[in-house]
């Protein structure tokens, strides 16, 4: 069945490849960018399910903090405040696993189904610098554009920068990377890097759509508090003028009483 998967992959570069013939431009490395696309477009959904969660569960971490500060002695209390937190922001703690269980077998399958591919024209398996897609990229420039989308992409996704995780994540995830693609077949890196450039576009998407929202509801918020100073205010003035009218009554009776 593992077979069948990788064979199913040979067979899909080798259909992009023929796109690329088509097209007037025959590259093996052009067949990985256009296959990544469509890969990406295939995943989206999950991949938007996926970032949508990231970016709220380290939002909601400076108040965990303040949760698990309060409630250390208390892990139930912990627990069941920590439940609440994530139902009040619509997070899911487990919403950033799935995509990666998702892209792993389909990396793999991408390695093997380039180590064992046959070229039908060996010099078509060349892209940009890189002498042949199967083999390691000898000036390591898809590996350092790993490290560096990597970054940016962990980076746009961060909602605290000063927190000592997160910060340590940003610099250990793309040097990782980095350190990896040195020794695999240049299509991977390449794939990983397309992957990782329209992963930022919909990072900043995502960004842009959440902050949006939490703008919206900010305004809202203070909209709805402004209303109900000014009704609170208003109470305040009418209560003061039936005060003053109902002592002028008074004092207007005593004025009578001593005619």
């Amino acid at each position: 069945m593992w077979q069948a998967f990788i064979d199913f992959f040979i067979q899909v570069i080798e259909f992009t490849y023929r796109l690329t013939v088509d097209l007037g431009w025959p590259s093996y490395g052009l067949a990985i960018v256009f296959m990544s696309i469509a890969i990406k477009v295939i995943l989206f959904p999950v991949n938007q399910y996926q970032l949508n969660s990231m970016r709220r569960m380290q939002k909601i971490q400076p108040k965990m903090k303040e949760l698990q500060a309060r409630y250390k002695d208390d892990k139930e209390k912990l627990n069941q405040k920590i439940m609440e937190l994530y139902t009040e922001n619509k997070v899911n703690p487990l919403g950033g696993c799935l995509p990666l269980l998702i892209q792993m077998p389909i990396f793999i399958a991408f390695y093997r189904a380039l180590s064992s591919i046959e070229y039908t024209v060996v010099e078509h398996a060349g892209f940009l610098w890189v002498p042949n897609i199967a083999e390691p990229d000898p000036y390591y420039g898809f590996a350092v554009l790993a490290a560096l989308t990597t970054f940016i992409q962990q980076r746009i996704s961060m909602a605290d920068i000063k927190d000592p995780t997160q910060r340590t994540m940003l610099y250990v995830m793309p040097l990782m990377m980095g350190w990896i693609a040195i020794s695999l077949p240049a299509g991977l890196p390449l794939y990983w890097v397309v992957f990782n450039i329209l992963g930022i576009l919909q990072q900043l998407f995502v960004n842009r759509r959440l902050d949006a929202q939490e703008n919206a509801k900010n305004a809202a918020a203070e909209a709805e508090e402004a209303k109900s100073t000014e009704e609170k205010s208003g109470a305040k003035g009418k209560n003061k003028e039936v005060v003053d009218n109902h002592a002028g009554s008074g004092n207007s009776k005593k004025g009578k009483n001593r005619r």
